[in-house]
């Protein structure tokens, strides 16, 4: 009879903990030093806009003064709502014809 000795199997959890650290530091160096520079700078709103058109984004909207004025009140509707819909198909689709 010949005696075998049997190596106990190691965990590879070192291995896996190894190489996830490996991957994130590697991330993180591509992360900080390889993303792309910007060119062109992000323009401002001055930029965009003229002034005439910068005063508007602060003006203030008085719903009551807009129902109130008389060319709001000259406004008719030109439709009738709400609208009416059709039955379409029929009232118990499992029913037999």
């Amino acid at each position: 009879m010949a005696i075998e000795i049997k190596q106990q199997k190691q965990s590879k959890l070192g291995t896996i903990l190894l190489i996830i650290v490996v991957l994130a530091i590697l991330g993180w160096l591509g992360w900080n030093f390889l993303k792309p520079i910007e060119i062109f700078q992000k323009p401002s709103i001055s930029d965009l806009l003229p002034d005439a058109s910068q005063e508007l984004i602060y003006a203030e909207l008085n719903i009551g003064r807009v129902f109130d004025h008389s060319v709001f009140k000259t406004l008719t509707s030109h439709i009738v709502w709400p609208l009416e819909i059709p039955d379409l198909g029929r009232a118990n689709p499992f029913q037999s014809f």
